[in-house]
């Protein structure tokens, strides 16, 4: 169980923070560049939707699972931020406090910081069934697929760590966020590993995932909606295929 939670740890919670250190950086670039980031953060979405929905339905036909799980999990994962977003935004008539820099951050800021926290928690229920494969993987026993899964997995949650900062980099930030957010996203990798260790369960796979693919979704509209200025339409088209581009390529190696 020990064993199967470091390659978790080696998959999911290490390669994320490997991709939100280049956020001091993303912080100097101009205002088109970091247009491209946010851009290049929906991209990583739209690709990581359309795996945890291939991933789900499919888990969705096994024995132990029911299409009708899936549709409850979709549900939940995107009615749950919405109902997040709607409490945040009547609280939002005042200029917000963020407990956790202890400064005042103007509305625009902290919307672009919560929408970084919603990417976060996507990318953690993802990351939540990408542990339960390799956890399964460990415990039957094959061990070059789980070798396989855990580089293909380290390689792609570094570039989805990336895509959490690209909200972050337009707002004033200090170094407890990062931190937090790089937790939320990469270490339901470890809970996984140890579950699928454990006890793997289709019905498991099925839900997570559903609940990934809906708040994936919300977030997705979200970055749409803040990337949508027509001056911008050229960059936030290439940011968004970059991407879709560059999450392609590392998944291949998790196939």
């Amino acid at each position: 169980m020990l064993y199967a939670g470091f390659l978790g740890l080696v998959a999911g919670l290490v390669p994320v923070y490997i991709g939100l250190a280049p956020l001091w950086i993303f912080k100097r670039l101009s205002l088109g560049w970091r247009t491209a980031l946010v851009s290049f953060s929906a991209g990583i979405l739209l690709f990581l939707l359309a795996d945890v929905t291939h991933e789900g339905v499919e888990l969705s036909q096994e024995v132990g699972s029911t299409p009708a799980l899936f549709a409850v999990g979709l549900a939940l994962g995107l009615l749950g931020p919405v109902a997040i977003s709607h409490v945040r935004r009547r609280k939002l008539t005042v200029p917000n406090q963020d407990p956790l820099a202890g400064e005042v951050l103007p509305p625009i800021a902290s919307a672009k910081l919560f929408t970084a926290q919603m990417i976060a928690l996507g990318i953690g229920l993802h990351n939540l069934g990408e542990g339960l494969a390799i956890g399964a993987a460990y415990a039957g026993g094959v061990f070059g697929l789980t070798n396989l899964l855990v580089i293909g997995f380290a390689l792609h949650n570094s570039t989805e760590g990336m895509g959490i900062s690209g909200p972050m980099a337009a707002s004033k930030t200090g170094v407890r966020q990062p931190l937090i957010l790089g937790f939320v996203a990469g270490s339901p990798t470890i809970l996984g590993s140890v579950i699928g260790s454990q006890a793997y369960s289709p019905a498991l796979g099925t839900l997570f995932f559903a609940v990934a693919a809906g708040a994936l979704l919300y977030v997705i509209i979200e970055l749409i909606r803040v990337t949508s200025s027509p001056e911008w339409s050229k960059t936030t088209f290439v940011g968004i295929l970059v991407g879709v581009l560059l999450m392609f390529a590392t998944g291949l190696l998790v196939r």
